[in-house]
C-alpha cells in the first residue's frame, strides 16, 4: 500500500473529540456519546457507531473497523432495527430527539411572535384607515355645509 494511501486510512480511523477543556485525536473505537463533537448543521440527524463485530480466533486481534453514520430521524427507526436484526453492534453518538423539540418551539414561538406583529400591523393600518375616512366624511360634510365649521373670531379692542 503506497504511503499517502496509508495516511489517509489512518486519518479516517481517527476523530478529533472532547477531551477535558480541549479537543483530543482518539480511535473511532474510543468515541462515546459523551465526548463526541456533532458537527455544525448535522444536530438534526442520528450519529450512529456502526459494527459487525469480528475478531481473528487465533490472535484476538480486531479484524472489523466501526464506521460512523448519519441518519435522518424518519428512517432512523427502521434502518436501526434492520442493522440490528442484521447483527450490527450500533452505538448511538447523537439522538436529535431534544435538538429536535427545541427547534420546533423556536419555530412555534416565532411563528406566534411574527402572527402578532401581523395582527398589530393590521390593527394600525385598520385604524389609519377607519381615521383617513372620518377625515374624508367631515371634510365632505362641512363642504357640503352639513356641519358648521367653528372659527375663533378675533377680538378687537
Amino acid at each position: 500500500m503506497p504511503m499517502l494511501a496509508r495516511k489517509n486510512l489512518k486519518q479516517q480511523q481517527a476523530m478529533k473529540v472532547k477531551f477535558n477543556e480541549g479537543i483530543k485525536d482518539v480511535p473511532i473505537t474510543e468515541v462515546t456519546a459523551d465526548n463526541y463533537i456533532v458537527p455544525d448543521k448535522e444536530q438534526g440527524d442520528y450519529h450512529v457507531v456502526l459494527e459487525v463485530k469480528q475478531f481473528d480466533p487465533k490472535t484476538g486481534k480486531r479484524l472489523s473497523k466501526p464506521r460512523i453514520q448519519k441518519f435522518d430521524p424518519k428512517t432512523w427507526n427502521t434502518v436501526g432495527r434492520v442493522l440490528r436484526q442484521q447483527g450490527y453492534d450500533l452505538t448511538i453518538l447523537h439522538d436529535p430527539t431534544e435538538w429536535n423539540k427545541r427547534q420546533a418551539e423556536k419555530a412555534a414561538k416565532s411563528a406566534a411572535e411574527r402572527a402578532e406583529q401581523a395582527k398589530k400591523a393590521e390593527e394600525q393600518r385598520k385604524a389609519a384607515e377607519r381615521e383617513a375616512m372620518k377625515a374624508a366624511i367631515i371634510a365632505e360634510l362641512k363642504a357640503e355645509g352639513l356641519i358648521k365649521t367653528t372659527t375663533k373670531k378675533s377680538i378687537k379692542g
